[in-house]
């Protein structure tokens, strides 16, 4: 009796071990479980495959520490192989300057000072540019150390254009004014000294016409370069317990060192025109259609040098850019002038040179200088999936040396070479052709989405 009762509460105790045992089994599976991100939560890259976020775990969070292997890439910067980044930039530029160039008033010259400037003396093609950018980059090893980068970029161009008339009697008074070095009186006798004059595009009874000015600009750019991390680091925004509650996200930050190739076109133009009519009598009658064009472009081609930091806090991104690019600029001036004279009894025909744009000073005119060209940026970016990211951000960027057409205009005119060109010539060789470079910059706002694969 005994020993068959010892034998019934062995039995009794080797079942409650064995079903004490299968419930701890079970218990860690419900406790992993119950941690386990949801597959429908946001994701972001890492450590060479896509994490969770919102719902992760902090280990999961924590994976990416620090690059230095493979086995340890780089979290932060672009998720994938490649990524595209394409910008719609709203930029502007500093303004291209003039001398007076179109004048009113009693005499119209540039000492009374009852003269009204009415085009030039200022700031022109001030407005904003729109424009677009598209930047290309590939990672070329696995840890995220090395990538290369290209980019292209072009801002519309943009013009400004200004029209006066007078009516068919000649008035209001439109004068296009110079300094006249080699003046001469009623009989075509020198008359000494050289002084402010003025050439008539209208005056009552004299000479109608229109005079017009057409000024335009435009800038563009490209560049590549070779980008290797010096720092990258990855940690949770939140320092916790993978075992007690989740976290929202890594924190990361990395700096790249930049060097590679930059390219910037700037060009620009400036066209003068003038139709008048002689209201003389015979022989003096005539149509008269005169032009001045002035044209610049300005070539860089340099080394570039920089520094790239990204700082990711979640979905949010912000990337600081600082460039230095040295090198040569190519500057090449166009100057061209013609005078048309039809209807008249003296002196049909054409003609070379206008009025600021001479034989004395036309042609093509290019040299070679040496020009720095640094460049700023900031980028704001938000995540919107895991590989597309929404961006703002601006930009600046100044250019040392460049040639301008309102710069390269000389009010200096010797009278005699208005066509048609006076005979005996006489007198200074003026306008003439003189270099004269200015500073540029250009600086505005950028909004583009990146994508990556």
């Amino acid at each position: 009796m005994n020993a068959s009762l010892l034998r019934i509460q062995f039995r009794c105790l080797m079942l409650a071990l064995f079903v004490a045992g299968v419930a701890n089994s079970q218990e860690p599976s419900r406790r992993l479980a119950k941690f386990q991100p949801e597959p429908s939560k946001a994701v972001y890259s890492g450590k060479g495959e896509e994490i969770l976020v919102g719902e992760a775990s902090c280990e999961s969070c924590s994976e990416c520490v620090t690059c230095g292997s493979c086995e340890t890439p780089c979290c932060v910067g672009p998720v994938g192989t490649v990524w595209v980044h394409g910008e719609y930039l709203m930029w502007w530029a500093k303004g291209m300057a003039t001398p007076p160039l179109v004048t009113a008033g009693p005499t119209g010259t540039l000492d009374d000072p009852t003269t009204v400037v009415l085009y030039g003396d200022d700031g022109l093609l001030e407005q904003m540019r729109s424009g677009f950018r598209v930047r290309m980059g590939t990672w070329l090893d696995c840890n995220r150390r090395w990538a290369i980068e290209g980019e292209y970029w072009r801002l519309g161009g943009i013009s400004d254009s200004f029209s006066a008339s007078s009516n068919a009697q000649g008035s209001p008074a439109i004068y296009r004014p110079f300094f006249n070095m080699n003046p001469r009186d009623e009989n075509d006798q020198f008359d000494p000294p050289a002084r402010e004059d003025v050439e008539l595009v209208s005056f009552p009874n004299i000479l109608s016409g229109t005079v017009t000015v057409d000024a335009n600009s435009q800038l563009q750019g490209a560049g590549a370069w070779l980008r290797y991390n010096l720092c990258c680091e990855s940690t949770p925004i939140f320092d916790c317990d993978p075992c007690s509650s989740p976290c929202s996200g890594p924190f990361g930050r990395r700096f790249d060192f930049l060097i590679g190739y930059r390219y910037v076109r700037l060009s620009d133009e400036l066209t003068i025109r003038e139709n008048l009519t002689s209201l003389r009598p015979i022989p003096s009658q005539g149509a008269f259609a005169i032009t001045d064009s002035f044209g610049t472009t300005n070539d860089f081609h340099g080394v570039d040098l920089g520094m790239a930091s990204e700082f990711n806090y979640g979905r949010w991104s912000l990337e600081l850019l600082g460039r230095m690019a040295l090198g040569n600029i190519q500057q090449q001036v166009e100057i061209a002038g013609q005078t048309t004279i039809t209807g008249s009894q003296v002196s049909n025909g054409q003609y070379v040179g206008g009025l600021l744009a001479q034989r004395t000073n036309s042609g093509s005119h290019s040299r070679n200088e040496f020009a720095v060209l640094p460049q700023l940026g900031a980028t704001l970016g938000y995540r919107l999936t895991p590989r597309l990211q929404a961006t703002v951000g601006y930009s600046f960027m100044y250019l040392s040396r460049v040639v301008r057409p309102g710069d390269q205009i000389d009010l200096d005119v010797n009278p005699d070479l208005l066509a048609p060109e006076f005979t005996p010539f006489a007198g200074p060789l003026r306008p003439q052709f003189e270099f004269r470079d200015t500073d540029f910059w250009a600086q505005g706002m950028n909004f583009g989405l990146h994508f990556s694969w």
